[in-house]
């Protein structure tokens, strides 16, 4: 989804989300503008990129399937592709659907049943796990008022879905198992990207605000300020993940790098790593493997400058 921008560049027995462990060994970091997803070790040694036979265009997410392979949200084709988790191969494209109309974000259900955000279409598309037929859309355009369903959408710890709806500022809830809207949850966040829950509480990647903000995780009360805007230089954030290790690893895209801050106090520890040719270039989406980014839990069952929209 290329856009103008002002700026620079699940319930428990349900489906639930992976708390942050310490058997956390890997990052994959998806570079819009590189088309590469990154590997590093959680020492910030780059491990090389998921195989370039996948033809990515603009990956917006990259999460572990129940399958426990690799899936990545291929905007600029309207893929998923797929991908070995153990060697980075590419297997397959799953999905190729001009009807996702701009994939950004993926996710499963407790059947094991995808589904894809549509940032153009302002939907949620539904497909079989299994073979990557076309269900239906969970999410019709403009449900509850959904413009630019970005990629941090994901099945929240009650079994809802929620989607940041980028253009108009908000995270809005959708039932988990007719897709009805259910109303805002955040009302008001400056363009919400990537976003997890830690210890009850939402955190949200705000890319217009420098920031990362804090929600409270059942109500979506905002928690005040936690990280100073534009610590560390963070600036114009997109992706992000906990570790399992004690920080939290923020995508900062405007400066082409992944910082690392405090988990509980949300101070900034360094730069975590640094893109380049080899790497990433412009950090959408962060997922540690295994780990909270990528991995559910089936309970009980381009440069800097460029004006285009990460």
């Amino acid at each position: 989804m290329m856009k103008v921008v002002s700026m620079l560049l699940s319930a428990v027995g349900v489906l639930a989300i992976a708390a942050p462990t310490a058997s956390a060994k890997e990052m994959l970091v998806c570079g819009f503008g590189s088309n590469t997803v990154a590997r590093y070790d959680m020492s910030g040694n780059l491990l090389g990129t998921l195989d370039l036979a996948g033809n990515l265009q603009g990956p917006l997410a990259a999460r572990i399937g129940p399958d426990g392979k690799i899936y990545v949200a291929s905007e600029g084709n309207n893929r998923i592709v797929r991908f070995s988790a153990s060697t980075g191969a590419f297997i397959d494209t799953f999905v190729s659907d001009a009807g996702m109309n701009s994939p950004t974000g993926v996710t499963w259900d407790k059947n094991g049943d995808m589904y894809v955000s549509s940032f153009n279409g302002n939907k949620v598309r539904k497909y079989n796990g299994t073979t990557g037929a076309y269900l239906s859309d969970f999410v019709t355009a403009g449900s509850g008022g959904l413009s630019g369903a970005d990629n941090g959408m994901m099945f929240g710890p009650d079994g809802n879905l929620y989607v940041p709806s980028y253009n108009n500022n908000r995270v809005i809830r959708y039932n988990g198992t007719t897709g009805a809207s259910m109303g805002n949850f955040i009302a008001s966040v400056n363009r919400p990207r990537q976003f997890e829950w830690f210890n009850g509480i939402l955190h949200v990647a705000s890319e217009g605000a420098n920031a990362v903000r804090r929600f409270n995780g059942t109500t979506g009360a905002s928690l005040g300020a936690w990280m100073a805007t534009g610590a560390g230089g963070l600036s114009t954030p997109i992706g992000m993940a906990f570790g399992g290790d004690g920080f939290l690893y923020v995508g900062s895209s405007g400066t082409n790098q992944i910082l690392k801050y405090d988990q509980t106090t949300g101070a900034f520890v360094g730069v975590f790593a640094t893109g380049g040719a080899a790497s990433f270039d412009l950090p959408a989406f962060i997922t540690i493997i295994p780990g909270p980014g990528g991995m559910t839990i089936f309970a009980g069952a381009m440069a800097l400058g460029v004006r285009r929209r990460r």
